[in-house]
């Protein structure tokens, strides 16, 4: 056969899965995939080549370059022929010889590329060897066929390709058959094959034989049967079945399994001796074996709690947060001087960017221990958890016990993220199957139905992370001890980018050596107009936004900043896409703001009141929630029960529609905190009289117009200054929590006055309008 030169060639490709191709084979191939139908295409119009390689992993459905061989075979296509029912083309194809494959060309639409010659050596293969690789694949089968396949095969065919084409050994070993050079080496490789193969063929023929002198016809089934051991025994002596299950015998000898593991370890590899390779259950006994053997009963990691240590780590990784640093400590030192303690299980709680993963992180390097994290995002089987059983085709054990086997050992800290957003449905609740697996007066016995014997869990340090704790069931729930991680102060968020991101962010964009300045008034800017979030996640994306900006000025030989403010960051990113809502904004009747807190932190939020000619409904828009409309409902219902008790025309509830807005229509509003704000809104529109600049209003209210406490409230008030708010009317019962000490003190110039009823508060505002009204009490 003619061998063209393939060097520097382009050719369309298209994979092969669980088979290699080998120069002069013949052979059919369907194709279905939409690029290797394209690679087709494409070789049809021209010279009708093209490359045929192996791909290492069968189940890729689309591969790219990177997950196929750098070996394969450039195809002459003989014949082509499309199916009419499915978009399925099948070829005749000849192998014409080895390429190695260069480079990759192009992917889309269909995967073109370069290729070399894979030069063989120049040697002869002793007539000899090639006389008994002819026997060994003749005695391997059915010997007639197979020698009239050899008698019809060309002379300038390799007889080793040929045979190395249909040997049922593994994609892999024929991958090297395809990539050897020496046709010398070809044939010594395979004879070890045919080999087994013969011997294998001889075996089966020799049972035959026996069993047709010894029974007869009519008994030679029953025979068969009885003989099923000895048959067995033989073909693993021959293939080396046997390797596998002496293999799991001496390191079921060495794991030291607990005593009901062990009796279970020892009747599956019994059962697994009793079966054949090509039994569907020998897998299955199999990897059963090798996950039990493969999971850390007895290994540790020396835990030692050093809590001079452990500040130090949470110190440098978490700026701030002296609360939570405190209650983890406190938690780490029970732990150091009773760890048969059986404590409360840690959850932190709070907005995306907050540091609730890497606080797991902290406390897994200060405790000594490795760390793995377990998503559980949107897990709705309860196998997910508690592991399939070994019935099921695909099983695997669960989450908790896949990742013990990943880490080694079987003290962790093993995070759980995301509680708060597991589902249930049609396949079991896996908060359900959680429940035992964190209690821990429970989880020293923990079954999991794939491995199906107890492994103690009691030594795992269990943390979890959500976002809110509304959708954690409430036995879940009463499992944890929720550690709240509030969102950061805009003050908090300039000191992380100053002393963390920026040092950061310089480096990483080629920036180290260069003596760049980003001023606090410019990290202001970020935070408050080109981020809206309760962490630094964004925050940390644009101060890298600036540095590539910076970066590839340098190199357009346009740097000539040294120092960063905000007309530079305005230069830089342009118009900021969020302006914050600011107290300049009131000033009017109707219009009153108050603090709001959400999954992005506290803020202000504008609260309006307006009136039309109608029939006394109320209206309320603006994303508002349930529970913000009540609160609305219940300012319009104690100002319309009261009006002629504080000097209102009662009138005019019957004659007007009232509106209650809620500005920033593009985000959800949701909580009753705004319920003040809202009758103080509602004071000011019906008094005709704006509200003083620079005051705000927090507090649920009831229908008879007292005051209720707010929940965060500290955050809230760290908001008010960035808002321009200085005076700030807070429930009375919120009072210890604004005397109590916290992590970060109130603005100096922010005035607090405290109320217990409506009418105070709209006293405290409107003194004038309200002067000499009555109290509610």
């Amino acid at each position: 056969m003619a061998v063209t030169d393939a060097a520097g060639k382009v050719y369309p490709l298209v994979p092969l899965r669980n088979m290699v191709m080998f120069p002069g084979v013949i052979t059919s191939l369907r194709i279905g995939r939409p690029r290797s139908l394209a690679a087709v295409e494409k070789a049809m119009s021209g010279d009708r080549r093209l490359a045929l390689v192996a791909q290492r992993e069968a189940q890729v459905p689309e591969p790219s370059p990177e997950e196929m061989y750098d070996v394969g075979v450039i195809g002459d296509i003989n014949a082509a022929r499309h199916l009419p029912d499915e978009n399925v083309t099948v070829l005749a194809v000849t192998g014409a010889e080895r390429c190695r494959i260069a480079e990759c060309v192009q992917q889309v639409p269909y995967i073109a590329v370069r290729t070399q010659p894979l030069p063989e050596a120049e040697e002869e293969v002793p007539e000899p060897l090639r006389e008994q690789v002819r026997r060994l694949y003749a005695a391997g089968g059915e010997e007639q066929e197979r020698l009239r396949l050899l008698e019809a095969l060309p002379p300038s065919v390799d007889l080793a390709d040929i045979i190395a084409f249909h040997l049922k050994i593994p994609v892999a070993d024929k991958q090297r058959l395809l990539a050897e050079p020496s046709p010398l080496n070809r044939y010594r490789m395979i004879v070890p094959v045919l080999e087994v193969e013969a011997q294998i063929a001889q075996a089966g023929r020799s049972i035959w034989t026996r069993s047709r002198e010894e029974v007869g016809e009519k008994g030679r089934a029953a025979y068969l049967r009885s003989r099923k051991g000895e048959i067995e025994r033989e073909l693993r002596e021959l293939t080396g079945r046997g390797a596998e299950s002496e293999e799991l015998r001496q390191r079921l000898e060495k794991a030291q399994l607990p005593d009901e593991a062990r009796q279970e370890a020892e009747r599956e590899l019994a059962r697994l001796s009793r079966m054949t390779a090509g039994e569907p259950e020998y897998g299955v006994a199999e990897d059963f074996l090798d996950w039990l053997l493969s999971l850390p009963w007895h290994q540790s990691t020396e835990a030692a709690v050093d809590l001079s240590r452990a500040r130090q780590v949470l110190d440098r990784d978490h700026y701030d947060r002296a609360e939570v640093k405190e209650r983890i400590l406190e938690y780490l030192s029970v732990r150091k001087l009773n760890p048969s303690q059986e404590g409360a299980l840690l959850c932190f709680v709070g907005a995306p960017g907050v540091g609730k993963t890497s606080m797991g992180r902290s406390i897994a390097e200060a405790t000594g221990r490795k760390f793995y994290r377990v998503s559980l995002g949107g897990v709705d089987d309860e196998a997910e958890i508690r592991g399939h059983r070994r019935t099921y085709l695909g099983a695997l054990p669960g989450c908790i016990i896949r990742a013990l086997r990943r880490v080694g050992v079987n003290n962790p800290v093993l995070l759980l993220d995301e509680l708060d957003k597991l589902g249930s449905g049609l396949r079991g609740d896996p908060t359900a199957a959680l429940l035992e697996a964190l209690d821990p007066a429970q989880n020293k016995t923990f079954v999991d139905n794939y491995v199906s014997v107890p492994f103690d869990l009691s030594r795992i340090m269990f943390i979890g992370t959500a976002n809110i704790t509304d959708t954690i069931p409430p036995p879940l729930l009463d499992r944890l001890e929720v550690i709240e991680l509030s969102g950061y102060t805009t003050e908090e968020k300039i000191a992380i980018a100053r002393h963390h991101l920026v040092p950061k962010q310089l480096p990483a964009a080629g920036l180290k050596d260069q003596l760049l300045e980003v001023d606090d008034d410019a990290l202001e800017l970020l935070v408050e107009q080109y981020t809206r979030e309760a962490g630094v996640r964004n925050l940390e994306r644009q101060i890298a936004s600036v540095c590539r900006k910076l970066a590839k000025e340098q190199m357009g030989g346009a740097y000539r900043y040294r120092n960063v403010d905000r007309e530079r960051v305005l230069d830089l990113l342009g118009p900021p896409p969020y302006h914050p809502e600011r107290s300049d904004r009131a000033g009017r009747p109707g219009v009153c703001p108050t603090l709001a807190v959400s999954w992005l932190g506290a803020g202000l939020m504008m609260v309006e009141v307006a009136a039309v000619e109608g029939t006394g409904k109320l209206i309320v828009t603006g994303r508002a929630g349930e529970v913000l409309r009540q609160g609305a409902s219940l300012a319009y219902s104690f100002w319309k029960s009261r009006a002629e008790g504080l000097g209102l025309d009662a009138s005019r509830f019957r004659k007007l529609d009232f509106h209650v807005h809620f500005p920033g229509g593009e985000s959800p509003k949701e909580g009753s905190s705004a319920g003040l704000a809202v009758a103080l809104g509602f004071a000011s529109f019906l008094k005709d009289t704006p509200l003083p600049e620079g005051l705000a209003a927090l507090g649920h209210i009831t229908l008879h117009g007292r005051v209720l406490p707010v929940d965060r409230l500290i955050e809230r008030l760290a908001a008010a200054q960035r808002a321009g708010i200085a005076h700030v009317l807070v429930p009375e019962r919120n009072r210890p929590d604004v005397e109590a000490p916290h992590d970060f003190g109130l603005p100096p110039d922010l005035k607090v006055t405290y109320v217990g009823t409506v009418v105070e508060a709209v006293q405290a505002a409107l003194p004038r309008a309200f002067a000499g009204q009555e109290a509610v009490h």
